[in-house]
């Protein structure tokens, strides 16, 4: 075992020396006009490079100098490790990190003799274990209309930032470092652009850039950028929570006709005609392109249009698709397994969607089980089955209004919040999986 540990030793020893003979010049690029570091972090135990070319033309034979690491302590003191003679010769410039993670400074420092005091030349802090705070970011716009691109540009992102999953995210202006963002994206090494949403909510907020998603305070925290946001459309609290509409916009699945629009209304056929169609898009990459504008007698919607020729939606009957009319919980559920058929099952069409049956674990039955409609039946339970769409409580799906009350209170209509965060669902839940299912 120590015959290992020394070899090991050995090893690292004439690495460093050969890496701090052959490292180049220009990777030299921290410090000041004594001593010149590769970078401002280090990893534990990592070998530190240095050039003290600066300083050489000031040690004379009698001086003894050296260079030495000094540890912050928990007082905000410094205590002195390891240290190096600085001589005119230039093959020893290198040290080892420390093994422990936190804030250092390397040291020159003028040794006098015992009647004298040391004389402190140069003092270059680091860090070990830490990402440098590098980089800067900056967007399009300084005010924005509630879910508008924000596009941000960052630059000068080091590898290691990117290794340690540094990103920018967007605010509320002045809220505590978390993960509780309004959308985010990792930034890449160097310069370049990426896209966020304003967030559906009118006030202040600012894009953050932070060095690393695996803690959230100053010391990862790099800068930031305020923005407004104006024009929200009105959501309710558990969307707000669960950012449905960023999510929404980011998955590219709110039609025009949302946009500013109340989302706790009910939404209509021809709106979520819409939505089936941006979740058709999302999930196969493919544009939809509409049917003839006779297909129905009182509409010639391009969204209806497209999503009849996808197999989404059919119409009510004497060429009618009632475009304005509520839709209700299980005719919503019933459109978008639809739409998951038309995109993972190889020839379903509307009119052999009898010949496919999906296979999954059956939920036990809802309390109104009786009250859904027989077409709608598999939509539903497998929506359940796969957490896509909930029940109303007590055990109850509310599939349809099936009395003047329920009528009344719309219990079983189709929200538009709840319909785009159905579809956020089903990208985050079941794109790009195997649909199993039975024909015949």
């Amino acid at each position: 075992m120590k015959k290992a540990l020394s070899l090991t030793l050995a090893l690292v020893v004439c690495c460093a020396l050969m890496s701090a003979s052959l490292i180049p010049a220009a990777a030299l690029a921290y410090g000041n006009e004594f001593i010149q570091l590769e970078k401002s972090n280090f990893d534990p135990n990592e070998v530190i490079n240095f050039d003290y070319s600066g300083y050489r033309s000031q040690i004379k034979e009698d001086d003894y100098n050296v260079l030495a690491i000094f540890q912050k302590t928990a007082s905000g003191d410094y205590e002195r490790g390891e240290s190096r003679a600085l001589t005119l010769d230039e093959t020893t410039n290198w040290l080892i990190a420390p093994a422990e993670s936190g804030d250092y400074q390397l040291r020159i420092i003028r040794v006098g003799p015992p009647a004298y005091d040391d004389v402190l030349i140069s003092t270059i802090p680091f860090t070990v274990g830490k990402v440098a705070k590098d980089g800067t970011i900056s967007i399009n716009k300084t005010a924005y209309t509630a879910l508008d691109p924000i596009i941000v540009t960052v630059s000068g992102i080091t590898e290691q930032m990117v290794t340690a999953k540094a990103f920018a995210g967007v605010y509320e202006k002045g809220a505590e470092h978390s993960r509780d963002q309004h959308g985010y994206f990792y930034v890449e090494a160097g310069s370049g652009t990426g896209t966020m949403f304003a967030p559906n909510k009118n006030g202040e907020f600012e894009v953050r850039l932070y060095n690393t998603d695996n803690l959230y305070n100053d010391d990862t925290f790099v800068m930031s950028v305020p923005f407004t946001v104006s024009g929200a459309s009105n959501t309710s609290g558990w969307a707000q929570d669960q950012n449905i509409a960023e999510k929404a916009v980011q998955y590219g699945l709110v039609p025009e006709s949302l946009k500013g629009a109340d989302w706790t209304k009910h939404i209509t056929r021809a709106e979520f005609a819409a939505v089936a169609v941006k979740l058709y898009e999302n999930l196969t990459g493919n544009s939809a392109t509409p049917a003839p504008a006779s297909t129905f007698t009182d509409t010639s919607d391009p969204d209806v249009l497209k999503a009849y020729n996808i197999g989404a939606v059919n119409g009510m009957g004497d060429g009618r698709f009632a475009p304005n009319d509520s839709l209700t919980r299980e005719q919503m559920a019933t459109m978008l397994t639809r739409v998951l058929k038309a995109a993972y099952i190889p020839g379903w069409t509307l009119d052999t969607d009898a010949q496919f049956t999906l296979n999954f674990t059956q939920p036990a039955p809802f309390a109104d089980d009786a009250l859904i409609s027989g077409y709608a039946r598999q939509s539903v339970y497998f929506m359940f089955a796969n957490e896509i769409i909930g029940g109303t409580g007590n055990n109850n799906f509310s599939p349809r209004a099936a009395s003047t009350s329920e009528a009344a209170i719309s219990s079983a209509s189709a929200t538009r919040e709840q319909s785009l965060a159905i579809a956020v669902r089903m990208v985050e839940n079941l794109k790009d999986k195997p649909l199993d299912f039975t024909q015949g």
